[in-house]
């Protein structure tokens, strides 16, 4: 959090902004302010002046001189604000005859103040400063660099007021609506889009002025979740911080795409970080709701129709396959990797009636299931849930109930699943066998491979078997929002092959128009589970190159 808190304040660096912010954090500390920047007004370099105690005898006047970015040896002796002759001129002009008479008498704290940090260079002048103000009867300098702001800023000012007016409207209506999860994700993801719109009259200019204004709406946006966090956190819900950054993650990866930064060594190091944002407040999240998960009598309370039951596990699953491919393999998260399984194994365990979907699009959640069992060469639980997911399609194909909805739509399956309607004309399109046949022909299941091919397609003859592979502007889809259809292939299947290499040769056959894995930039610079995080959030089916990522190896002969 302090390292996201360090790169906002980094970027701190127009009128209106930091001069803005610091009469907010000293109210906030308990002080008076006397008086704040005024553009075109001599202030006789003083920016802000502040007392505290806000009342009593003892009160101490603290006279602001603002600089912004690292100061170094040419800031304090040369140019327009150089700070030499602004500390020379608060401690005598200031000092002596516009200070108010209510602090004439109290202890004069003049403080440098910057959103970077005392160059090695500046050091020694600053000293020679220090003790030429010091010269003067009741004065003082000091530095307040970022070192000593943020942990201030994090005691006392972390909250909304801290984004000023970048989409601060949003993101208190976030915060306000957390008692209602979906309110809140949809308010939160609006101040993603307003903090990430670059609102600059030209989006023309050099290089290093839209990288700035670039890197600014990236530390705005990731600090606005950091509050929404926190909030989420004490209200007890979780969940809507979770999903929210989920779409930030997407979003600053998709914005580095469209504005040309995402080879930015910057920008990398700091989406990393917002990437581990996300791995943390997994962790928390599961912390919390693991146990819930694994008592079914709670779930069913709080979901008690089958559908509405089956969409909440899996989803739940869905993130949770997220949470480990997210986990590093290091040998410091090998035990935390081996309990995000085992929790994976027992949640499906304890709601077996969840491994069917209710709906075809939740294929999606289970693929995810399967590939994080796969990247943890768990080839034992993915083959037992292919299996036992691959037997219970056939039930259903052969009594012609519980066949998943390929609509997609809650009232299609309610209606689907209660028999008030033909669950037939709800089963026109299947992705999950081609998506089961992919992961069975990955995993050598030659048994679950011959039963979807031989005893299950022949009973859903009249559905439409369709595999999708995305094209690289998947990548973009939070902000250039698009319909899959677009952003994809579908080929429809004849067939499933006679044998899993055959299946997977066929699976990982890519029809022309659609990407490569090579194509896309996550998989150039290491974040491949941004596809995963993508797929979870957009319901779009994973693509077939990135399970083969995790296949099971032929043993050595």
């Amino acid at each position: 959090m302090r390292l996201v808190l360090s790169h906002y304040l980094e970027s701190l660096r127009e009128r209106d902004e930091l001069d803005a912010l610091l009469p907010e954090l000293l109210v906030a500390m308990g002080h008076s302010v006397h008086s704040r920047p005024q553009i075109g007004v001599l202030q006789a370099g003083v920016d802000v002046l502040s007392s505290f105690p806000a009342r009593g005898a003892d009160r101490e006047a603290f006279l602001f001189i603002i600089k912004f970015g690292d100061v170094g040896r040419e800031d304090i002796y040369s140019g327009k604000q150089a700070i030499q002759p602004s500390i020379r001129e608060a401690c005598t002009d200031y000092v002596r005859t516009r200070i108010p008479q209510s602090l004439s008498g109290a202890r004069k704290r003049l403080v440098l103040l910057t959103n970077g940090v005392l160059k090695q260079e500046a050091q020694s002048g600053f000293s020679a400063l220090t003790e030429e103000v010091a010269n003067t009867p009741n004065c003082s300098l000091e530095l307040w660099g970022s070192d000593q702001l943020l942990p201030l800023i994090e005691q006392y000012l972390f909250d909304e007021s801290l984004l000023l007016k970048t989409g601060q409207y949003h993101l208190r209506s976030a915060i306000a609506t957390l008692d209602d999860t979906d309110t809140s994700i949809r308010r939160f993801v609006k101040f993603v889009d307003s903090a990430m719109t670059d609102h600059a009259t030209s989006r023309t200019g050099n290089a290093t002025a839209r990288k700035r204004r670039f890197l600014k709406r990236c530390a705005t946006a990731a600090l606005g979740w950091s509050v929404f966090a926190a909030w989420a956190e004490s209200e007890e819900n979780l969940k809507p911080s979770v999903n929210g950054c989920e779409y930030l993650v997407l979003r600053l990866w998709a914005e580095a795409i469209n504005h040309g930064f995402v080879q930015d060594k910057t920008f990398r190091e700091r989406f990393g970080v917002v990437m581990i944002l996300l791995w943390g407040a997994l962790h928390r999240y599961f912390d919390k709701v693991a146990p819930q998960l694994l008592e079914p009598q709670l779930v069913l309370n709080y979901r008690p129709e089958w559908v509405l039951y089956s969409r909440l596990l899996l989803e739940e699953l869905g993130r949770l396959a997220i949470f480990l491919l997210l986990t590093p393999k290091r040998s410091e998260t090998t035990e935390l990797r081996t309990n995000i399984r085992r929790l994976l194994i027992d949640v499906l365990n304890a709601h077996p009636g969840c491994r069917l979907p209710a709906m075809d699009g939740q294929s999606i959640d289970i693929s995810l299931v399967l590939t994080a069992l796969m990247s943890e060469k768990d080839w034992h639980d993915a083959l037992n849930l292919v299996t036992d997911i691959v037997g219970r399609l056939h039930l259903a194909a052969k009594s012609d109930r519980y066949l998943p909805v390929d609509t997609d739509l809650l009232e299609d399956a309610i209606a689907a699943h209660t028999g008030s309607d033909d669950v037939g004309s709800f089963f026109q399109t299947s992705s999950l066998v081609p998506m089961l046949a992919t992961v069975a022909s990955l995993i050598e299941d030659e048994k679950s491979l011959s039963s979807l091919r031989d005893e299950v397609h022949p009973l859903i003859r009249n559905a439409t078997l369709e595999r999708w592979f995305p094209k690289s502007e998947v990548e973009m889809l939070a902000v250039h929002e698009q319909s899959l259809q677009r952003l994809g292939i579908s080929r429809a299947l004849s067939e499933l092959k006679p044998t899993c290499s055959e299946e997977a040769s066929a699976s990982l056959n890519l029809p022309q128009g659609a990407s490569p894995a090579a194509d896309f930039k996550c998989i150039q610079y290491g974040h491949d589970t941004l596809l995963a995080i993508s797929s979870r959030f957009y319901r779009h089916p994973l693509p077939t190159w990135y399970v083969e990522r995790f296949r099971r190896e032929e043993p050595k002969q």
